[in-house]
C-alpha cells in the first residue's frame, strides 16, 4: 500500500469527524466555520475520490453509512495522532527534544509521582515526561497501539510474557488486592474473606468493566461469584467515605490504599486464605529513544 497516494486531506478527516457530532450539514459547516455549500461539495468531493456514499440524508438529518463509519475510525485515529505530532514538535521548539508519554492504570496509586518526575527532569532535562490520562482504562492495549511509550499495570504473576522483539517489561514491586469494610460491617472481624462473603453484598467500584487481573478474574470469576449490586462511584475518596458509611464494600491494592484518606473506620481483610498477591509492572517499547529513559524511570521508581 502506498501512503503517498491517498485521496482524503485532513480537510475531509476533520469533516467526517464533526459530521458525526452532528444532526446536520448546517450545523457541522458552522462548527467547521464554512458555509454550508462548502462543506457539501466537501462531502461530494470525497465521496467521489472514494468511489462509495459516505452518507445517506433521511429528511434534514445525515445517516453515516458503513463506509463513512470505518473512514470515520481511522479519522479519528490520524488526527488524535497529528494532534500528538503537533504537540511534540512545539515543546521540541521550547528546547524539548523528546516526549515520553506513560500510561497508568486508574487504579495505580501516585504517591510516587512528584519524586520520579523531579528526579527525571534532572537526569533527563530535554526529554518532557507525559502522563496520558488517555490510557486509564487499558494502559497496555495504549502502549500496543503506540499511544504511549511506557504502561505500569498490575499482574497476578511476576513475569509477564510479551513479545521481547518489540517490548520489554521489568517487575517493579509486589502488592496485594484487599477487602476495604466498615468496622461497623458484619464480617469486620474475619481473618479473611472468601468470594460467596460478596454475594449479598454492594459492591462499590470505580469501573463496572471487568479488567484483566484484577478482583473480578482473579476472586470472583473463579467462583462464579458477582456482588448482588455492584455502584459504580468515579472517584477513589468517595468509594472509601461510602464504604466507611456501611453503604457498601470495595477493594483496592495496598499500594492504592497508600494515597487515600481512610481511618480506623474502615477495616482492610485480606482475600482468601493465603492472600490475593498482585504484581506491578513498567512495560515499555524495546526501541533506544525510549528504552534508555525508561531505564531511568524504573530506577526512580525502585529508588
Amino acid at each position: 500500500m502506498d501512503i503517498t497516494k491517498s485521496q482524503l486531506s485532513i480537510s475531509h478527516l476533520k469533516m467526517i469527524c464533526q459530521l458525526e457530532r452532528c444532526e446536520t450539514v448546517k450545523e457541522a459547516a458552522q462548527a467547521l466555520f464554512i458555509t454550508q455549500p462548502a462543506l457539501t461539495n466537501r462531502i461530494r468531493e470525497a465521496e467521489r475520490r472514494l468511489n462509495t456514499s459516505l452518507f445517506y440524508r433521511r429528511g434534514r438529518k445525515i445517516i453515516m453509512s458503513n463506509a463513512g463509519k470505518r473512514l470515520l475510525q481511522s479519522a479519528k485515529k490520524i488526527l488524535e495522532e497529528l494532534a500528538r505530532a503537533e504537540h511534540d514538535i512545539s515543546r521540541l521548539t521550547d528546547g524539548i527534544e523528546q516526549v515520553l508519554r506513560i500510561g497508568l492504570p486508574h487504579y495505580a496509586s501516585f504517591q510516587w509521582l512528584p519524586k520520579l518526575i523531579q528526579g527525571f527532569n534532572h537526569q533527563h532535562p530535554n526529554i518532557e515526561l507525559e502522563i496520558s490520562s488517555e490510557a486509564a482504562n487499558q494502559p497496555l492495549h495504549a502502549l500496543f497501539n503506540h499511544d504511549v511509550d511506557i504502561a505500569m499495570i498490575s499482574s497476578a504473576s511476576s513475569e509477564l510474557e510479551l513479545d521481547e522483539k518489540n517490548f520489554k517489561t521489568h517487575c517493579l514491586n509486589q502488592d496485594e488486592l484487599v477487602a476495604c469494610l466498615s468496622t461497623q460491617h458484619k464480617n469486620a472481624n474475619k481473618s479473611y474473606l472468601i468470594a460467596s462473603d460478596f454475594l449479598d453484598e454492594t459492591y462499590v467500584t470505580n469501573s463496572t468493566v471487568p479488567e484483566k487481573d484484577r478482583e473480578y478474574e482473579l476472586f470472583f470469576k473463579p467462583e462464579s461469584v458477582i456482588p448482588k449490586k455492584v455502584l459504580q462511584v468515579g472517584f477513589n475518596d468517595a468509594i472509601i467515605e461510602l464504604v466507611k458509611a456501611n453503604v457498601g464494600v470495595s477493594i483496592f491494592s495496598r499500594n492504592q490504599l497508600k494515597r487515600l484518606s481512610y481511618d480506623a473506620d474502615i477495616k482492610l481483610i485480606p482475600l482468601g486464605e493465603h492472600g490475593l498477591t498482585l504484581y506491578w509492572h513498567l512495560v515499555y517499547a524495546n526501541q533506544p529513544l525510549i528504552a534508555e529513559p525508561a531505564e531511568s524511570v524504573i530506577a526512580l521508581l525502585q529508588n
